[in-house]
């Protein structure tokens, strides 16, 4: 995981730093303003970082298009006026901003506030669009300026975005992304997530009802698979891949036919297939790496689930 951490108060150098985690710009504090007091602390990993970034003046930042990845700006606290794409938005704690990296950007952040920043790669954007759509995309994804924070989708997104800071803040050995299973389905469920939480080009293609001519086969073939696979690195999206069907054509036939939705399929079997694993682990077994083992990161919620499912908790399976 890459991990930079700058602190400085000459204009020149945040400037500077600021420029290398993301790309070269103009940073001007404003009128009235002779430096900065920047705080910055970015971590990546695979096609995705958080970065922490707070100037402690009033700026106002001008870059050029972004070209390789897109940005989601939340500030903590105070305000940002953003101007991208011919849009202008008012950002604070309740609606980010959302650049896209094909127009150039022009914002003026106020004193005292703080930005986490959600940073994803364009080719990973893309690779998840494709994903979703069961093809790939025609041309450019572009977010519309504003993300409304308090949706309930949003509100979810977020929690993901939380909990990928906090992993990366983590020692490396300590991470639960250190497991590159685990990082790699994060990545897809925090882009995939956003891709359906806030609007941009493909939005109402994605809602579109996607038929498909033999529904049962499909979902007895996803079945199959999931079974088979589960214990890898196996995400819904690369179930709809290699059965060269779209995301929401696998989500719309498992509803029809099962009356539940691929993810949760392929959640019960990964919970079963762990239940499996404490009831027969040896002494030195840990219900952290075998709930790691099985795909699940958050183990605070491995272990609501794993409750609701088998009426006790995992630690009490283990001590059987």
């Amino acid at each position: 995981m890459d991990a930079v951490t700058v602190r400085t108060d000459d204009v020149e150098r945040a400037r500077a730093e600021v420029g290398r985690v993301f790309c070269p710009h103009r940073l001007t504090p404003e009128s009235g303003v002779r430096s900065v007091r920047l705080r910055m602390a970015a971590r990546r990993t695979g096609g995705v970082g958080i970065v922490d970034l707070d100037y402690g003046r009033a700026v106002r930042i001008q870059p050029a298009p972004l070209e390789t990845f897109y940005l989601v700006q939340i500030p903590r606290r105070g305000s940002t006026v953003v101007r991208h794409a011919g849009r202008t938005v008012t950002s604070t704690p309740d609606v980010a901003s959302v650049l896209s990296p094909y127009d150039p950007s022009d914002m003026h952040w106020s004193e005292g506030s703080p930005h986490r920043i959600f940073y994803a790669d364009r080719r990973t954007v893309d690779r998840e669009l494709a994903r979703l759509l069961g093809r790939p995309a025609d041309g450019p994804v572009r977010f519309d300026l504003g993300m409304i924070m308090n949706t309930a989708a949003a509100t979810a997104w977020r929690r993901g975005v939380e909990f990928l800071a906090d992993e990366l803040s983590q020692p490396t050995d300590e991470s639960l992304l250190h497991h590159p299973a685990v990082a790699a389905r994060l990545v897809q469920a925090l882009v995939g997530k956003l891709l359906l939480a806030h609007r941009h080009t493909y939005t109402d293609l994605l809602a579109e009802p996607a038929p498909h001519p033999t529904p049962g086969r499909l979902v007895r073939r996803a079945r199959t698979l999931i079974r088979d696979h589960h214990g890898e690195a196996l995400t819904v999206g690369e179930v709809a891949e290699a059965l060269r069907v779209s995301v929401r054509t696998l989500q719309d036939c498992f509803r029809r036919e099962l009356q539940t939705t691929p993810t949760a399929y392929l959640r019960a079997c990964r919970l079963d297939a762990a239940h499996r694993a404490l009831r027969a682990a040896g002494p030195g077994a840990s219900v952290t790496a075998i709930a790691v083992q099985h795909g699940f990161a958050h183990l605070g919620r491995f272990a609501g689930e794993y409750r609701a499912r088998f009426g006790e908790s995992p630690s009490t399976t283990l001590r059987r």
